[in-house]
């Protein structure tokens, strides 16, 4: 962003009369239309992709899954305690040894992995998109590019490390 350096105080004036408001509130609506969109095409940081390890290994301890998605305990512990309230998988104790907790894919778990293919996903951001004209459309791609651009060039140093120079994942 440009901004003039008011040279009474040295402080800067954002460009044509904006005010920090206007950028709240446009960065606002901005994260609001994300997290529909997060929500109407499934991606909620990385369940899918624990949802899938399940579908792929059958039954696994909490702690091999914990170890294979690099993340802390807690983290899993809450993680799978999310995806057994809305029914996707079951955690029970391991029949051999109480101490270990096992998961497992639910029949519901497996239908919600069904609805996430391919075409399900097109029909689905076709939808979401249906209010704008074929134009609006691409104005809103070309404007989204340009932030992405700028932000990602601007605030790259800012991102976890684990996800600089990471390329955007599917499924995260």
């Amino acid at each position: 962003m440009d901004a003039d350096a008011d040279s009474k105080n040295g402080t800067h004036r954002l460009p044509c009369g904006s005010g920090p408001q206007e950028f709240d509130d446009l960065a606002g609506r901005l994260e609001r239309c994300g997290k529909i969109l997060l929500h109407c095409l499934g991606k909620r940081r990385g369940q899918e992709k624990i949802l899938r390890i399940l579908w792929e290994q059958g039954e696994i301890t909490q702690k091999e899954l914990q170890e294979q998605l690099g993340i802390q305990p807690g983290s899993m512990s809450e993680i799978a305690a999310k995806l057994e309230g809305r029914g996707l998988l079951e955690r029970f104790r391991d029949g051999a040894d109480r101490r270990k907790i096992r998961l497992r894919l639910t029949d519901q778990g497996r239908q919600w992995l069904d609805r996430q293919d391919e075409d399900h996903v097109l029909r689905r951001r076709a939808e979401l998109f249906s209010a704008l004209t074929g134009e609006e459309r691409r104005t809103l791609e070309e404007l989204l590019e340009k932030l992405g651009e700028d932000w990602t060039r601007r605030f790259a140093r800012e991102r976890p490390p684990e996800e600089r120079g990471r390329k955007k994942k599917d499924s995260d």
